[in-house]
């Protein structure tokens, strides 16, 4: 494959911009998401310049557009077909057109995240290979995750973008890389220390938006691997014990009457009462009012 010298960062708006000259109607960029970025648009139609990318991308068309598109990866000229995505690795010479207006996404995924989704499998890189108007509904699944929780304000926090980033990484590795992880993999677990040294942040920081990455440099350990381990040890995911250790604070603080039921969603790191509530009868079956008047 062919690779370009100088490359776009789809984290830059101003370098996006460059590239697709319409705003998005859904973007990332005030999460604080780490090691990827969305972006969804409703673009009429446009052919973009020869460009390449600082980050592996996927964009993932809308079925709800008709417009024939034709995209051109390391000279080679690929029409539009069945599927509903694409996948580009990042400093691959491409450019696209469109004739009508079409609506799609878009996932910059850091190669460096890509990365540590199989340092601890392999001995050797990897090399993601690129797909044209491919059929993935697990990514189309999880896009659609990013972009519902940019739409509903972040309520659950960086740890839950992050892992759907973990997610869409381990997903490429495993479907559209030249050497797969084997499938067979399990992660060992953490030892007892690094347990204690995670469970220790993640109570005393219950109240702050935490993230998947500052869980892992506890460990020393990818995201990836470190989300899977988390889950060997725990048996559930680092975002599912975070909102269960919030909930467990909740119910606790709406024993004491004195406090105000939308204090103590801040207080246990929920974005807002609402997303306390969605939670709380998720893992109890009832509301925080209910359980107050218990």
């Amino acid at each position: 494959m062919t690779y370009a010298t100088a490359a776009l960062d789809l984290t830059n708006q101003q370098q996006v911009a460059r590239l697709l000259p319409h705003s998005p109607l859904v973007a990332s960029y005030h999460t604080g998401w780490k090691g990827l970025t969305f972006t969804h648009y409703c673009h009429p139609p446009h052919e973009t310049v020869e460009h390449c990318l600082l980050q592996h991308s996927l964009v993932i068309t809308d079925p709800k557009s008709c417009s024939k598109a034709e995209r051109r990866l390391d000279s080679k000229h690929y029409a539009q077909g069945n599927g509903r995505v694409d996948v580009i690795p990042a400093f691959l010479n491409h450019r696209t057109n469109w004739n009508q207006q079409v609506e799609f996404s878009v996932i910059a995924i850091c190669p460096t995240l890509l990365s540590q989704a199989t340092q601890e499998l392999m001995q050797h890189d990897i090399e993601l290979i690129p797909q044209v108007s491919i059929q993935d509904p697990v990514i189309e699944q999880l896009a659609l995750a990013l972009k519902v929780e940019i739409q509903t304000g972040c309520l659950s926090g960086r740890l839950y973008g992050e892992s759907l980033g973990g997610a869409i990484a381990a997903r490429l590795v495993q479907n559209y890389a030249v050497s797969k992880p084997p499938l067979a993999f399990k992660a060992s677990g953490l030892s007892r220390s690094q347990l204690k040294r995670v469970i220790d942040y993640i109570e005393a920081n219950l109240a702050q938006d935490l993230s998947i990455f500052d869980l892992a440099s506890l460990t020393n350990m990818s995201k990836s691997y470190f989300s899977r381990s988390f889950k060997q040890s725990v048996g559930i995911s680092p975002y599912q014990y975070v909102i269960q250790q919030r909930v467990e604070r909740a119910k606790q603080l709406l024993k004491q009457q004195s406090i105000s039921i939308s204090d103590i969603a801040l207080d246990c790191g929920f974005a807002n009462q609402t997303h306390l509530t969605k939670a709380f009868r998720q893992m109890t079956g009832t509301t925080p009012k209910a359980y107050q008047k218990e």
